[in-house]
C-alpha cells in the first residue's frame, strides 16, 4: 500500500480546520446519541444530522483536497442531501411522523 502524503493548510487556515473539526466531532455525538434509543422516533433528528455532518465534510473537503477531488466531494454530498429529501419524504408520505 502506497502511503499519500496530506498537505495540511497554511498556519492561517489552521484555526478554520480546528473549528471545522470541532463541529464534525460533535454531530458525530449527536448520532452516536440517536442510535441507542429509537432510531424510528428520531429519524428526523438523525436525517437533519446527517445533513450537518455531510456539510462539514465539504468544509473540510475544501481545506484540505485538490480542486479535482473536491469537486467530487462537493458531487456527492449533494447526492446525498437529495437522498435525504427523498427520505424525509417517502417518510412523511408513509405517515411516520410530522413535517418539521
Amino acid at each position: 500500500m502506497a502511503a499519500e502524503i496530506i498537505e495540511f493548510p497554511e498556519r492561517g487556515r489552521k484555526d478554520r480546520l480546528v473549528s471545522s473539526v470541532a463541529r464534525l466531532e460533535a454531530i458525530i455525538s449527536e448520532v452516536e446519541r440517536f442510535a441507542p434509543d429509537d432510531p424510528g422516533s428520531g429519524l428526523d433528528g438523525l436525517l437533519a444530522a446527517m445533513e450537518r455532518m455531510g456539510h462539514q465534510l465539504v468544509d473540510l473537503a475544501c481545506l484540505l483536497l485538490d480542486d479535482q477531488t473536491r469537486a467530487q466531494a462537493q458531487i456527492a454530498f449533494i447526492s446525498l442531501t437529495d437522498k435525504i429529501a427523498e427520505t424525509r419524504d417517502t417518510f412523511d408520505r408513509l405517515g411516520g411522523r410530522s413535517s418539521t
